[in-house]
């Protein structure tokens, strides 16, 4: 037996000293491959980020740049700086109007002041010097401020950028964030400010401290603006609310509801809040104010709304003051608007807020059904077909999600056709996705055909096969599993045949690339058949953002709030959603389709989405030349 075994050991080594140099081919095959993709990744960086000048969308030139120079810093710095300077001298050609005009009475910021902020932030990644640079240069462009300024804008341009660095610094670098935020205090207290404060406490109660301290020492000069102790008193008093007064005179408000639960700062800093109130009396209460002319009266109606809002403070925190400052609160009353207007007037500030919920939400069952038998008794009795038409609307928007017989009940009682399939349509959308959020898999697949709007039924389809591939597979077979998942493959093929029936819109294009994101986990070769034809509709658009990863808005337009109510599916609508899951095995057929745009812009957006995940996904392999990629 033993002269038997020698040559079976003999041969086994032989197997296994074969076997090593093939392991070793395939690992060296497997990494020149990998480093042959980099290299490719890093030319399509570099080929977008010299095309980007010359694209006439200025502001997706200036996120091209920026992004180029933070991917490819560490390969080359000195092409990094000249990327971030590029896209620095570019922001000067994006339109520096506000974003949104109806919130401008609140906040001016555009597209120019939120890319500069994208800029700064990768040049301060990578070179804090060259940030320090650019940011001194905003100073120096005093031509630069805002002329028109919003009630809950920051003080300057400069510090407007710091704040918003250290917002997005504040989970993983608090420090950092500290640092930006005081930094910022050289040009005043800002509004932003407040959110520091509140957020930055969760993280460092010390550096929340600390950083109050500093702001109190910067508003405790000889003529401080009372708009900076509304923050302050925001976030000692009241949580997530600042109040100020327009360019116009009216006392506005804005909440944060991230951080309108948090504690009462005051009641946990007493000494801090004492301060704060005693600086206010000796700065802004006890200060003569003249209120002749338009600076002086909107000065003092300032001071007035912040006096109304602190004053019950003082006798909690600063007893000894709280009786001078009710006589100066009632004097500066007596001034702006004499008795009777003045008590009601200013017993209660007018507020405003950019983002208050306006709709009734009825806490009970019973006020439920109070509130939508009113809404439709009010449609029966309006006489103006119109009207009623739109107060019908307004009653089946209203009807809950899973409510969807009465909403569709209601809504069919709409007049004018296209309307009224609009209203049903949308009704029987919303209520399967409730049914697809609830689990309820059969009644949302029951409800999907009678949906006429085709897009929303493929939406729906789409969120029925996301909730069923992500299901806990328990202890289901492996024969149920793959039952499982060619039931999602007909759900999205059934929502592909749906999309071929609308005409090509942005819409249909989202849906597209979320259904792409969906179906790469099933069949990766269809899924690049669907990111072709998303790129085939979007070539046919005007103009359509790659980036842009929100859910379709698929409500009524007859009801602008309808599309708040819809439970969508939690999948990214945009290019960088579709492309994630083919990235490391399809790297060159993704590589190959970003060609397929039909505008060079697009084309480069695309190419750097690609390129920017197989960098993040491939790991932190150097870029270089290697031998291996040469032969």
């Amino acid at each position: 037996m033993r002269s038997l075994k020698a040559p079976t050991i003999v041969l086994l080594f032989c197997f296994l000293c074969a076997g090593a140099p093939a392991q070793e081919r395939r690992q060296t095959e497997v990494e020149r491959e990998r480093q042959r993709e980099r290299l490719q990744a890093a030319t399509m960086i570099k080929q977008t980020a010299a095309e980007a000048p010359g694209w006439s969308n200025k502001k997706s030139a200036v996120e091209a740049l920026a992004d180029a120079a933070d991917l490819l810093w560490d390969e080359t710095p000195v092409q990094g700086a000249r990327w971030v300077r590029k896209a620095w001298s570019t922001i000067e050609q994006v339109p520096n109007s506000a974003k949104d005009q109806r919130l401008k009475v609140f906040f001016t910021r555009s597209d120019q002041s939120e890319l500069r902020t994208v800029v700064l932030s990768v040049a301060r990644r990578h070179d804090p010097k060259l940030a320090e640079q650019l940011l001194r240069e905003m100073s120096d462009k005093k031509e630069d401020e805002k002329k028109e300024r919003g009630a809950f804008d920051d003080r300057t341009a400069r510090s407007e950028q710091l704040l918003s660095m250290a917002q997005q610094l504040l989970d993983s670098n608090p420090e950092e964030a500290f640092a930006l935020a005081a930094n910022s205090l050289t040009d005043g207290v800002s509004f932003s400010l407040q959110n520091i404060l509140a957020s930055l406490r969760n993280k460092s109660v010390p550096l929340a401290n600390q950083l109050f301290d500093l702001a109190l020492a910067r508003f405790n000069h000889p003529q401080p603006d009372p708009s900076e102790a509304q923050v302050l008193a925001g976030y000692l008093f009241r949580p997530g609310l600042t109040f100020s007064v327009s360019s116009s005179g009216q006392n506005v408000m804005v909440l944060n509801p991230a951080h309108q639960n948090l504690p009462i700062v005051a009641a946990i800093e007493p000494d801090r809040a004492k301060a704060f109130l005693v600086a206010v009396y000796e700065r802004l209460l006890a200060a003569p104010v003249a209120v002749n002319g338009a600076d002086g009266a909107q000065r003092a109606q300032q001071i007035l709304a912040l006096g109304n809002l602190v004053a019950s403070r003082y006798q909690t925190f600063a007893p000894e003051l709280a009786q001078s400052a009710q006589g100066f609160l009632a004097q500066m009353r007596q001034q702006l608007m004499p008795e009777p207007e003045s008590t009601a007037r200013n017993s209660t500030p007018e507020t405003r807020s950019s983002g208050e919920e306006t709709s009734p939400r009825p806490a009970k069952e019973g006020a439920y059904e109070k509130l939508i038998s009113e809404l439709e008794d009010n449609a029966d009795k309006e006489g103006s077909s119109a009207f009623r038409d739109i107060a019908y609307l307004k009653a089946a928007v209203a009807t809950k999600p899973q409510d969807y017989v009465r909403g569709k009940r209601i809504a069919e009682k709409i007049d004018e056709k296209d309307l009224r399939e609009d209203a049903v349509s949308f009704v029987l959308y919303r209520g399967a996705l409730s049914f697809v959020a609830g689990e309820e898999f059969e009644k949302a697949a029951d409800l999907a055909p009678s949906i006429k709007d085709a897009l929303r039924r493929a939406v729906v389809r789409i969120a029925l096969a996301q909730r069923l591939l992500s299901s806990k597979p328990g202890k289901t077979t492996p024969d149920e599993a793959n039952l499982v998942q060619q039931r999602a493959l007909d759900l999205l093929n059934d929502a592909d045949r749906d999309l071929k029936k609308g005409d090509p819109s942005p819409n249909t294009a989202r849906i597209l690339l979320g259904k792409t994101a969906l179906l790469a986990a099933l069949d990766k070769e269809q899924a690049l058949t669907s990111l072709a034809q998303a790129i085939q509709i979007i070539n046919k658009l005007e103009e359509f953002d790659l980036r842009h990863g929100v859910a379709p808005s698929l409500g009524v337009n007859a009801a602008p709030n309808s599309s708040a109510t819809v439970n969508v599916p939690r999948i990214g609508f945009d290019f960088r959603s579709a492309i994630d899951p083919l990235i490391e095995t399809h790297f060159d057929d993704v590589s190959a389709l970003t060609g397929r745009f039909a505008t060079n812009e697009l084309s480069g957006l695309a190419r750097l989405e690609a390129a920017r995940l197989y960098l993040r996904k491939s790991g932190p392999a150097p870029l270089r030349e290697s031998s291996a990629v040469i032969r």
